[in-house]
């Protein structure tokens, strides 16, 4: 369980969705919408509450020019402030959900799946006790001699994983989790989600957390596939992970996605285009698969 070495480059095909160069211009993006909205919703907010409620929302919808006019100019230095420290609690916690987990859970290290290549990137695998079959990843920064910072990618897979999974399926999944490591996923994703989180009364932030979570659970199946060339694997993984009860999601990036009752439903949809693939015939699966 231990060897290092991945499949040949020629026997592995190629996923077909976006590199990691576009996931991360399309991270990059989503963070600047979400900044320039976050102010824009911190500043209408602080306006709201200094020119009285409900009469400021109906002058500000009667005539939006108000908020470009230098009455305003206080509420965006406030709103600035806001959305500022906003991102900046997202950031902190984030990290420190991240150290609170591996406190909590006391994880061992895990022996890297025989056959998988390792990524470029410092990744930690390793498990931790739980009833419940589910993995995920996430990025911590630590202090780091030669630079300010060092990151390092986590990658956790319970202990109920391992024992309901056969190796090709658990191998299958941490091939999924380093597809989120691949898209800086830990890096970003876990940043915006909880950003929506910190502002649950913002539903725009809320879509944008949940399209970017759909769209790199997707990307990150292609990645695991085409580094095992086992969709089935994956797609029976993902299935045992979803037959329990759902369960609520953080802000880190699960095997069930944004977990609870919409994680299930999109596994469901995941398993489909995992089968699908599998049906084109262009992947050699196990026998009796």
């Amino acid at each position: 369980m231990d060897g290092t070495a991945g499949p040949e480059p020629g026997n592995v095909p190629r996923s077909e969705g976006p590199d990691a160069g576009t996931t991360l211009a399309v991270y990059r993006v989503a963070v600047m919408l979400v900044a320039a909205w976050s102010l824009l919703a911190t500043t209408l907010l602080v306006w709201f509450l200094a020119e009285g409620g409900v009469e400021a929302i109906v002058g500000v919808v009667r005539s939006p020019s108000v908020l470009l006019s230098g009455r305003a100019a206080p509420a965006w230095e406030l709103g600035a402030l806001g959305a500022f420290g906003v991102f900046a609690v997202a950031f902190l916690l984030s990290q420190a959900v991240g150290r609170g987990l591996l406190r909590l859970l006391a994880p061992r290290p895990l022996p890297w799946p025989q056959g998988l290549a390792r990524p470029d990137v410092p990744v930690r695998l390793l498990t931790y006790a739980s009833a419940r079959p589910d993995a995920f990843t996430f990025t911590l920064l630590r202090p780091s001699r030669r630079f300010p910072w060092h990151r390092e990618e986590v990658i956790l897979v319970s202990q109920a994983l391992l024992d309901v999974a056969t190796p090709d399926e658990w191998t299958a999944v941490v091939a999924h989790e380093l597809g989120h490591v691949r898209d800086f996923d830990g890096r970003y994703l876990t940043f915006l989600r909880t950003v929506a989180r910190l502002m649950r009364w913002d539903p725009i932030l809320a879509a944008i957390a949940s399209r970017l979570t759909r769209r790199e659970e997707f990307l990150a199946d292609e990645r695991a596939v085409a580094l095992t060339g086992r969709p089935l694997a994956l797609a029976r993984a993902i299935y045992k992970a979803a037959r329990l009860p759902p369960a609520s999601s953080g802000p880190l990036a699960s095997l069930l996605g944004p977990g609870g009752v919409a994680g299930r439903r999109q596994a469901l949809e995941r398993i489909r285009r995992l089968v699908a693939m599998a049906e084109t015939g262009r992947f050699a699966e196990e026998p009796g698969a």
